[in-house]
């Protein structure tokens, strides 16, 4: 196949297309071996350049992934499983894995509390600015092996936080928070909303996720009043999980509880 007549920044695009379709049809396995790079620029009639870009884009979308010394291969993505949410009447969602049978937790070194700034990304969604409180956690399921799966991460105002002493364990964050205002008898509202974005390099490395898989994310905002005291982003991969509701009534106007 000759692509010469293509403009060059199409090229590569290309090649990941028709590869990508092919894998699709099943040309090359389930988690096959796909054809070496000179072969690719013979049968394209591309520079050697082309056909790595080409790979690269794959690699991000997760369609194969490079084997040093061996070559290239189709990726064998991971079974996607139901991540089952029920929300409570403080702090936001409750979420389990199916059946119930695992639990999430925390993994990696101990979390903490630190200073730093709401992601632009993030700003005017959340609506906090300037210095802030920030509290990240690595969560995976209580069974083996132990993964990051779940990503979370808690803005607050550092004044809040400089409020509530003794806040910088491990086992905090901004349920903690939530709880400690309510205990002090502040009126909170929150507001929870999904969404999906794409991540950032290290969250890619964290979740074991190619870059170009979007995160699905939920972000929960809580308010004293009209001011945002609260904010809380957990993401997981969409390639692992699909997030589905616990309804508070079935079909029938029937409470399930």
């Amino acid at each position: 196949m000759d692509l010469s007549t293509l403009p060059q920044h199409q090229k590569a695009a290309t090649v990941a297309r028709i590869l990508h379709a092919e894998i699709l049809e099943g040309r090359y396995g389930a988690d096959g071996q796909l054809p070496t790079e000179p072969e690719l620029v013979k049968r394209f009639g591309v520079a050697r350049e082309t056909v790595r870009r080409a790979l690269q884009l794959l690699k991000e979308s997760g369609v194969v992934m490079s084997v040093q010394g061996s070559g290239t291969f189709v990726r064998r993505r991971p079974r996607r499983t139901t991540l089952h949410r029920e929300l409570q009447p403080q702090g936001g969602p409750a979420d389990w894995i199916d059946h119930g049978s695992e639990s999430w937790v925390p993994l990696g070194p101990p979390a903490s509390w630190s200073r730093g700034e709401v992601p632009v990304e993030l700003a005017d969604s959340i609506g906090l600015e300037g210095q802030v409180a920030i509290w990240t956690c690595a969560l995976g399921i209580d069974a083996e092996p132990r993964v990051p799966l779940r990503l979370v991460r808690t803005y607050v105002p550092v004044d809040v936080v400089e409020g509530l002493p003794n806040l910088g364990s491990a086992a905090s964050g901004g349920s903690a928070v939530l709880e400690r205002l309510a205990q002090a008898g502040a009126e909170l509202f929150w507001t929870l909303s999904d969404g999906a974005r794409m991540p950032e390099l290290s969250e890619a490395t964290a979740l074991d996720s190619p870059i170009g898989i979007p995160l699905i994310q939920t972000l929960r905002i809580t308010r004293q009043g009209g001011t945002v005291i609260e904010a809380t982003e957990y993401v997981v991969s969409s390639e692992r999980f699909c997030l589905t509701y616990r309804p508070d009534q079935d079909a029938n106007g029937l409470n399930l509880d």
